[in-house]
């Protein structure tokens, strides 16, 4: 997979920005990006996608993050009181 298909991740990283890819206690399989000074997207790996889709979907949520100003949150769960700050 080349930077061209996954242009907000590389212009993410380009930036000083960071991503992850991998197990965050005590999730696993999460896929996060950060600018720097907040968190744009965190991931959760679906069951039967490939870390191809994964990747495809963390840019997605970047750039949907950069041009609506929201995030993707698929680790933290509304109402329990567990949150994940990364």
């Amino acid at each position: 997979m080349s930077t061209e298909a996954l242009p907000n991740i590389a212009a993410l990283v380009e930036a000083g920005g960071q991503i992850m890819v991998g197990s965050v206690k005590p999730i696993e399989n999460a896929a996060i990006a950060h600018d720097g000074k907040k968190t744009l997207a965190m991931l959760r790996k679906r069951p039967e996608e490939s870390l191809e889709q994964l990747l495809g979907r963390l840019d997605a949520a970047i750039a949907a993050a950069r041009h609506s100003g929201s995030r993707v949150d698929e680790i933290n769960k509304p109402n329990t009181g567990v949150r994940y700050k990364l």
